[in-house]
């Protein structure tokens, strides 16, 4: 995996983080797991889509996150080939039946000026907390699907 990073203005720990998966060849869930936790981040399993590798993630249904997802929270995107992506979640794109996709931005802190691409992530519906608005929307594109709303 090819990593260019400016150690300016990356805190110690993803340094370190960074660092160690790269020497690493073997998954550790709780390595992520820890990372992810002492960062105040959101760790989220996926795999980068086969047609857009560098810019698309499908994120499986288990294990979901103990509170819903909002927009501009924090995530460190993991597949099981160690690949990596530190970013915050930034805007619907698209809403799907049983999915959002949501556009998600690298996260300056972890990347220093050699910043990704932004990345479209298919998360499941019941992953993110939608606005208000965001919830009317959904129910008048799929009026069979039962949303269950939260209150504004």
């Amino acid at each position: 995996m090819d990593l260019f990073i400016s150690h300016r203005d990356i805190p110690l720990t993803i340094q370190t983080f960074v660092s160690s998966v790269t020497m690493e060849s073997v998954f550790s869930l709780d390595h992520f797991s820890a990372i992810a936790a002492d960062l105040h981040y959101v760790l989220l399993l996926g795999q980068p889509l086969p047609e857009f590798p560098c810019t698309a993630w499908h994120i499986s249904s288990q294990p979901a996150p103990s509170v819903p997802l909002v927009l501009s929270q924090h995530v460190l995107l993991v597949s099981p080939v160690s690949r990596m992506y530190f970013g915050h979640l930034r805007s619907i794109v698209k809403i799907e039946k049983s999915s959002l996709v949501v556009s998600v931005s690298p996260e300056p802190s972890a990347y220093g000026p050699f910043l990704p691409d932004t990345c479209h992530v298919h998360l499941p519906l019941l992953f993110v907390s939608l606005p208000w608005m965001r919830q009317i929307q959904y129910s008048i594109h799929f009026p069979t699907f039962r949303w269950c709303p939260t209150a504004p």
